[in-house]
């Protein structure tokens, strides 16, 4: 699933652009699929990236960008990173 969803992404960053809405939930679930094999350090640079994206896209109060944050607490608490994920469970 991981190297489909890698091609996926590259391809929706082609024909329809890095910041375009569909690219972005390609990105969050690349993310997601690497959070679930438990490689949570590339996860976890997606999902920031992905979150960094949606805030400017679609605003910080989106209901897909509170998603995407609370999809990269999820991964920090995977870390043991708990007060940077408690941090992002608040906001």
């Amino acid at each position: 699933a991981e190297v489909r969803h890698r091609e996926v992404l590259e391809l929706s960053k082609k024909v329809k652009g890095p910041e375009h809405p569909d690219t972005l939930i390609r990105m969050n679930n690349l993310a997601s699929t690497l959070d679930s094999q438990g490689k949570w350090g590339e996860a976890e640079v997606r999902h920031r990236e992905v979150l960094e994206l949606s805030k400017k896209v679609k605003g910080p109060e989106h209901p897909d960008t509170l998603i995407r944050m609370n999809n990269l607490a999820s991964t920090l608490d995977s870390q043991g990173k708990w007060g940077e994920a408690e941090v992002r469970h608040r906001e």
